[in-house]
């Protein structure tokens, strides 16, 4: 097949993706459907797990942001390797985005399990960093998936009131830093607790957890010598992030305490870099990420307003400015990090750029000299840790 061929299909690839995940969202046959074909639930572990299959698994004791039932996903690999990846879906910080879930057009976080939290499934594992391909380094390792209803970057612990649009009381649960705890610690009971290696990663709101829980992480799996975090397009500039994780999410002192600055991502990463010199930590995003473009305008206006429908050149222009000081700090204050800056053009105008890569098949293209995304982390993973497209950030778009 020809690389412009190949290029085609991944972009087909990729607005499947993202197409099937508004639709689940947004309208409940089709979410049926979907759910039935491409979104079918996993199989309920009973027994011992097969190596190599994929399950489901029910915790009691967890809950989706709107009370409803949350679960977790699991492979068990051959090896002694474990990679912990955090799911995305947007963010809950304060009243006014917890009274507009994903059920409302323009809406801020996932409410629940079934808004396309299966099919995220069904594309990492077929097509993304957890499928069996034999070109993929992690198609032996233990692979443990940790869905996103919560609103709270996977970090919280805590149970809210507010008023819906209708007028009415409901409540939010932020629940993600106790559903992630409970999952790794339940399927404890079927692999070993102490892993060779350990990959920590994530994407969008998964990435943010990544960073933020990397070193609960590193403790609850006995502290294994050869870590990695890798945070995959997560950056969004809050003056009030400390805030939000003390007041909203009611998220564990340890993570709060390190976020002082309106930079949670950098600021969880360099703590962690502080305290664990040996950990290597990866960071990659689009130079113009379309998704995150859109999301800072809530946080520069005040977090009181709807994202808006439609960006272009201003938004992006400003996220790229963001992501080159985001890259620059990181590699003064995290001097041996790994850095991968790429492009992948969604929208001409203004030429914004696709969010996430290692859901889709984005994560195993070639990108002209450089390798791919995968290659990327899988040589950091072994011990090279490399940057790439830093040129991009210089770009006028």
């Amino acid at each position: 097949m020809s690389q412009r061929a190949k290029k085609i299909l991944c972009i087909i690839s990729v607005l499947v993706v993202i197409l099937v995940a508004v639709i689940v969202c947004f309208d409940p046959i089709a979410n049926r459907i979907i759910n039935q074909t491409m979104g079918k639930d996993l199989p309920q572990l009973e027994g011992d797990p097969e190596v190599g299959k994929w399950y489901a698994m029910d915790i009691d004791t967890a809950i989706s942001s709107d009370g409803s039932k949350w679960q977790g996903y699991f492979r068990k690999g051959s090896e002694n390797k474990i990679i912990l990846y955090f799911y995305g879906g947007g963010f809950s910080v304060n009243d006014y985005t917890a009274a507009r879930s994903m059920d409302v057009e323009g809406g801020f976080y996932n409410p629940r399990l079934n808004a396309g939290l299966n099919v995220m499934t069904y594309a990492i594992k077929e097509w993304g960093i957890g499928n069996s391909a034999q070109d993929n380094l992690f198609k032996n390792w233990t692979f443990i998936s940790v869905p996103y209803c919560n609103g709270d970057f996977h970090a919280g612990t805590n149970t809210k009131k507010y008023s819906a649009l209708d007028g009415s009381t409901e409540t939010i649960y932020y629940q993600g830093y106790n559903n992630y705890r409970n999952l790794v610690t339940k399927i404890f009971d079927y692999i070993n607790d102490t892993p060779e290696q350990l990959l920590i990663t994530g994407s969008s709101a998964g990435g943010f957890g990544a960073a933020i829980l990397a070193d609960d992480t590193i403790e609850l799996f006995n502290n294994p010598q050869d870590v990695t975090v890798h945070v995959d397009s997560s950056l969004l500039i809050n003056k009030n992030w400390h805030e939000v994780m003390v007041n909203e999410w009611n998220s564990p002192k340890t993570f709060s305490d390190v976020v002082t600055s309106d930079n949670i991502t950098l600021d969880s990463l360099v703590a962690l870099h502080n305290k664990r010199e040996n950990v290597k930590i990866l960071f990659d995003c689009s130079v113009r990420d379309y998704n995150l473009s859109a999301a800072q305008v809530f946080f520069d206006e005040g977090c009181k307003r709807d994202i808006p429908a439609k960006i272009g050149k201003v938004e992006g222009d400003r996220f790229q400015q963001l992501l080159k000081k985001m890259v620059a700090d990181m590699q003064e204050k995290i001097p041996d990090c790994g850095i991968y800056i790429w492009d992948e053009e969604t929208q001409k105008d203004g030429h914004l750029t696709v969010h996430t890569a290692t859901g889709t098949k984005i994560y195993f293209e070639a990108r002209g000299e450089d390798p791919s995304i995968a290659d990327w982390l899988e040589n950091a993973v072994n011990g090279n840790v490399e940057s790439f497209g830093l040129e991009l950030l210089d770009c006028d778009y």
